[in-house]
């Protein structure tokens, strides 16, 4: 007998946004301030960014002169921990493998823009440019 296959992605998005209002999940998925640099740079660049750049450029924002370790701790960190609360939240999507995995905002994203921006009380971009 098979065994049924789950899809735990999927369950895991349920499961998220079943507990609550789009507003109540966007200001959670924006609450981290690594998850708003993250979003703040795929907002600017409207394009497919390597999670290997991506994390080089949220460094940046957060270490004056980021060591190699602390743009790994990053990485993993936004691997691990930020992107997929963001994917369940359904504002970026990332696939690929090793040094090819690629983060991009979806297009359930592009409108959410101002609900992200409300949120957090001032303009996504300013994480971008402070």
């Amino acid at each position: 007998m098979m065994k049924p296959t789950r899809n735990t992605a999927a369950d895991r998005a349920f499961g998220y946004l079943s507990g609550g209002s789009l507003e109540n999940i966007v200001a959670d998925a924006v609450r981290h301030p690594r998850r708003r640099r993250v979003l703040a740079h795929l907002i600017e660049q409207q394009r497919p960014v390597l999670l290997e750049d991506l994390a080089a450029v949220v460094a940046r924002r957060e270490y004056d002169s980021p060591s190699d370790e602390e743009i790994e701790g990053v990485l993993t960190s936004l691997y691990h921990q930020h992107l997929p609360k963001l994917a369940a939240a359904n504002v970026v999507e990332y696939g690929g493998e090793g040094d090819w995995i690629s983060v991009e905002l979806t297009e359930d994203a592009t409108p959410l823009q101002v609900s992200l921006e409300a949120s957090l009380g001032e303009e996504v971009n300013e994480y971008y440019t402070t």
